[in-house]
Order: C-alpha cells, then sequence, then structure tokens
C-alpha cells in the first residue's frame, strides 16, 4: 500500500460514521482464528443481531463463517469498516497501538501522527493477547529500545494473571487489563468429536503435536534464524526410535502434525518425509488454528511457545525439546519464570527427549500442572468466550 493511499484510508476511517452493533474482528493482520475467531462465534450465538465483519487476507475468506462478512484486510474498504465498527477486536495490541523507541525521532514523530489519525473516542479496541508469555516480550526483550506505549481508548483481555502482570509493565501501565480466560482455550474443554474428521487427522492413530517457537536473533534464511527455528530440531531426530518410544511407553500407533512458523513450513522436505515415513506426517500450517491442534494432541512437543500453557489445561504431556536452551534464554529473549521448574520435562538433545519420554510420571505430572495453573492464576474454564461477549458488550 502506497502512501497516499495509506493517507486516504486513515482519513476514511476517521471521518466514517460509527454503526451501532457492528463489530470489526482482525487476527494476526488477516487470518480467521484464535481468541477473536472463538468471541466471534459466541457474540453470534448470543446477539444474532450482532453484524460480525472479519478483516482477512484473500486466502483466509473462505474460512469465515456465512453469518459474518468477510473483507480483504488491505483494501480501502477494509478501514471503512474499522471507522464504522462500534467496537473491533483484535489479539495482539490492537489496531492502533504505538510503541515508541529511542532510536528514530521521525519515525516516533510519524506514529504518532498515524495514531491520532487511528483513534476514534466512541470506538473501544478489545485485544486479546495470544497466549501466556514465558518468553519476554515488548521492552522487556534482550535489546529492546521501547521508551513508551500509546493504545488510546483500548483494553487488553488475558487468560490468567501471569499474562497481566507481564502486559501491565509491557503497556507501561496505561492500558486496562481485565482477566476473562483466553476464548480459544474452551475448545479444550469442549471437544467436538468430528474435528479430526474435519481436519483430516486419522481417527485411529495417536498424536503427537511438534510446535517449535520461532527465532529471530540471527541470519540465516530471509534474514532469519529459520533453520534453527524447527528445521534442524527435525535432522538430530531418528524417527523410527521416536516412533517407537511413543508407542512403548504410551502405547497405541502414532502420527506427528508439525506445525512451524510461516517462515519455516515451505522449508520442510514434506516429500522425503511422505517417502520415508508414508502416513506419519501431516503439515500443521494447513489449518489456520492452533487451537484445533491442541485440542487433538495426545502430546505435545515444543520448546518456548505459549502453547505449553494452553495443553496443561488438558492435563496431556508436554515435553521441551530446546537444544539451544542457554542462547534463547541469556542472549536473544529471556523468560519470565525459571524454565526448570515448570512440569515440562526439559530436553536439550534428541536422547534426552527419549529418556524424558522413558522416565515420564503421569500422576506426578498432573499435580505439578496444577500447581503451575494455581500459579499464574489462570481463569481458563471452558467458558471464556461467553465471558468476553458479555464484558464487550456491556462496554
Amino acid at each position: 500500500m502506497n502512501k497516499i493511499k495509506k493517507l486516504l484510508c486513515m482519513f476514511i476511517y476517521k471521518v466514517a460514521p460509527v454503526k451501532s452493533n457492528r463489530f470489526v474482528f482482525t487476527s494476526f493482520e488477516g487470518h480467521y482464528s484464535d481468541n477473536p475467531k472463538y468471541i466471534s462465534i459466541k457474540l453470534h450465538e448470543l446477539n444474532k443481531e450482532a453484524q460480525i465483519i472479519w478483516l482477512v487476507k484473500p486466502e483466509y475468506i473462505r474460512s469465515v463463517p456465512d453469518y459474518a462478512k468477510s473483507v480483504n484486510i488491505d483494501s480501502v474498504k477494509a478501514y471503512w469498516y474499522r471507522g464504522t465498527a462500534t467496537a473491533q477486536i483484535d489479539n495482539v495490541y490492537g489496531f492502533r497501538a504505538y510503541f515508541k523507541t529511542v532510536d528514530n525521532i521521525k519515525e516516533n514523530i510519524k506514529m504518532r501522527i498515524i495514531t491520532y489519525l487511528l483513534n476514534k473516542k466512541r470506538q473501544p479496541i478489545f485485544a486479546t493477547m495470544h497466549g501466556t508469555p514465558l518468553k519476554k516480550i515488548g521492552r522487556d526483550q534482550i535489546g529492546n529500545t521501547v521508551l513508551d506505549c500509546i493504545c488510546p481508548n483500548s483494553y487488553l483481555l488475558v487468560g490468567d494473571r501471569l499474562t497481566a502482570d507481564v502486559l501491565k509493565g509491557v503497556t507501561f501501565n496505561k492500558i486496562p487489563i481485565i482477566i476473562v480466560g483466553s476464548p480459544r482455550n474452551d475448545a479444550l474443554f469442549n471437544y467436538n468429536p468430528n474435528l479430526k474428521f474435519l481436519l483430516g487427522l486419522p481417527s485411529d492413530k495417536k498424536i503427537v503435536l511438534y510446535a517449535p517457537t520461532f527465532r529471530n536473533d540471527g541470519k540465516d534464511v530471509e534474514g532469519k534464524n529459520v533453520l534453527r527455528s524447527g528445521i534442524n530440531q527435525l535432522s538430530e531426530i531418528d524417527f523410527d526410535l521416536f516412533f517407537k518410544k511413543l508407542s512403548s511407553k504410551f502405547g497405541g500407533e502414532w502420527v506427528m502434525i508439525l506445525r512451524f512458523h510461516y517462515h519455516v513450513a515451505d522449508l520442510v522436505d514434506w516429500e522425503s518425509l511422505e517417502k520415508k515415513y508414508p502416513g506419519k506426517f501431516i503439515n500443521g500450517n494447513q489449518n489456520d488454528d492452533m487451537s484445533d491442534y491442541l485440542s487433538c494432541a495426545d502430546i505435545l512437543i515444543t520448546d518456548a511457545s505459549s502453547s505449553m500453557f494452553d495443553f496443561a489445561l488438558t492435563k496431556k504431556p508436554c515435553f521441551l525439546y530446546f537444544p539451544d536452551i542457554e542462547n534463547y534464554r541469556d542472549k536473544e529473549r529471556g523468560f519470565y519464570m525459571e524454565i526448570e521448574e515448570l512440569p515440562f520435562p526439559i530436553s536439550v538433545s534428541f536422547l534426552d527427549l527419549l529418556q524424558s519420554m522413558d522416565a515420564f510420571d503421569k500422576s506426578n505430572y498432573e499435580k505439578r500442572v496444577e500447581i503451575l495453573l494455581k500459579k499464574i492464576g489462570s481463569e481458563n474454564d471452558g467458558n471464556a468466550s461467553e465471558r468476553v461477549v458479555n464484558y464487550i458488550i456491556n462496554k
């Protein structure tokens, strides 16, 4: 979008008249997923008269249900709908968030102007944090230069006390934060028995989900540490031994869902995996919603992804496969809590992972998970979507 079009879009947003009972949703800058998805589903269920607008990228338009209107998020029309909304719902910091940094005065002035243009006093924005942070974010990251936060007329809706405490610091305590649970996690309490069929997953197999987080402290592909974000880890795994260990320890026959950052997914040699292990691997990036895969998984393997806290609600086994844990903790991001104190076994090599699986104690693990959920102050109980919708409507 060129500068003239951007200015036009901001002007349209500013002058568009706010419409009653119109709600505009966004997720990850153009997806149909995450907390906003479950809020919009519940909003439609509780208020059939609500006009629901989803701003999405063209490839996700078909995912939007018929009762909602889908609009290309990069179009001029999208800014008109934003401007006419009773409220906007997003899953990061919202449409108008601006974080002032120390290194670019001109950029800071420009962003202040843009923030003003994208502010409508009569229109609140409700942002739902997409996960409980283990890794440090925003101004807390190693080497960060954020000085201030401007996010007018916005509210942050979070799933637990830990997230609320973190975001108070990250946003300089300038945004009201309400602990109501994470709507996307309602699906973990209310499992859909048809979900595996809808996702094309085998109903007669157990599922292990591998979902590593993205590394961004160096360069190997596209200026990012793409290979260290899952590709290198895959190359270290002996999958014959891996699947054998899963069956001997946890029973059944297993398949593996690989869920990567979008920069990483295209680098996986899916053809070779299928040729060597037919029917054993599933591309977890084909479906937009991570919550669906967490609902179907019997075991989760990750590293610093917040998905571990979501999955903990199921009490199912979660293992942290983290070969670069020291670099990630000390140089790249840092953690908000001691990772060794979490209930999830940590492995820095493939052999460690096999040993962690072999030593897994279900009873002890579940007790430690309960302690963790109480420690972080989780408000997830399967009814977060309804609480959030009621809060938005009352506001």
